[in-house]
């Protein structure tokens, strides 16, 4: 999930997006591959450049990672 100020396309927002994924008592188990095809979508559609995600990748940042709060703007951009 993300949480905090974004700004897209010039337009501000602030809010919570609830994570997903192999999320304790949520009732979401993602497999890594689910999670690496949509973030691959979202980063080609609607005009978007960002190349292809990979499930290594994932797995990678979920085994650094584990259980953790909503990620902020900030965290995001230093990902790799």
């Amino acid at each position: 999930g993300l949480q905090g100020p974004i700004t897209v396309n010039g337009n501000e927002f602030n809010s919570a997006m609830p994570p997903f994924g192999r999320v304790a008592g949520s009732g979401f188990n993602w497999s890594d591959d689910r999670i690496a095809a949509v973030l691959t979508y979202v980063r080609q559609e609607w005009g978007n450049q960002g190349g292809a995600i990979t499930k290594e990748k994932v797995a990678e940042i979920r085994t650094k990672e584990g259980d953790r709060k909503p990620w902020t703007v900030a965290e995001l951009e230093q990902l790799p």
